[in-house]
């Protein structure tokens, strides 16, 4: 059975790619894509570094942005991927050449969280912004490369050790989104499985496991408690990061 829902997820993520709908898979996708999306549109300038791109969701936004965006992965997912290489290690990037970092939900998917940190910290420009978010509730996926979950202390200190300044971190959705996204992963993908059905999916997961979900969420999710995600803009100060 979870075979067969990760396989239809990944046929989900390429549909609703070609949709420019990727993040109304779940409220947890929906709640980072809109807070993440904001940072973004207040503060991506320049040259764009998007690390550990993906499908790259957010194209749209920093294009309309108007930043020249190069995206880096350690496969392509189809997202018009620039640089093929890990974050932990981003020789094809030069240090101090870049004006903005978006790095979403990619941290728990690296073995070395620090190591990516040092790099993002080096190619940034003082003063170029990171906007950045990780799960804390998340279920194993993407596995076996799935490491770590971050609480608001930890990753703080992980930035903070690393050379940013941290502007401003808060939690994302509550434990309602947790177990929305797992509802969601059932119903649209069961109910998705079949082409002609999907559209009607997407709209029902929406409508109901998404932007109701959301208003119960906001009131009862205990988010200061149980944080799905945490979204973070962080500024890179001077001088050089710690390298341990």
């Amino acid at each position: 059975m979870l075979s067969f829902l990760r396989k239809q997820r990944n046929q989900l993520d390429a549909w609703l790619g070609d949709r420019q709908l990727a993040h109304t898979f779940s409220l947890t996708t929906y709640g980072v894509y809109i807070a993440a999306a904001k940072l973004i549109d207040q503060y991506a300038q320049g040259v764009c570094l998007d690390a550990g791109s993906g499908r790259a969701p957010y194209k749209d936004v920093l294009r309309a942005r108007g930043v020249q965006v190069i995206t880096i992965d350690v496969e392509n997912r189809g997202g018009d991927l620039t640089h093929v290489a890990d974050i932990q290690n981003m020789p094809v990037i030069a240090s101090n050449s870049i004006d903005t970092v978006v790095c979403t939900e990619v941290l728990e998917h690296v073995p070395r969280p620090w190591d990516a940190m040092v790099e993002i910290s080096r190619v940034l420009k003082p003063g170029g912004y990171l906007v950045l978010s990780v799960p804390h509730l998340s279920p194993i996926h993407e596995a076996p490369h799935d490491y770590y979950r971050y609480t608001q202390y930890g990753l703080q200190s992980l930035l903070e050790t690393r050379g940013f300044e941290v502007l401003e971190l808060k939690p994302v959705g509550g434990v309602l989104a947790f177990l929305g996204h797992g509802a969601s992963m059932l119903f649209f993908s069961t109910l998705g499985a079949w082409r002609p059905l999907r559209p009607i999916a997407w709209f029902l997961n929406y409508v109901f496991l998404v932007r109701v979900l959301k208003v119960l969420d906001s009131l009862v999710g205990l988010s200061s408690v149980y944080p799905s995600n945490h979204v973070v803009l962080a500024r890179r100060r001077d001088g050089t990061a710690d390298t341990v």
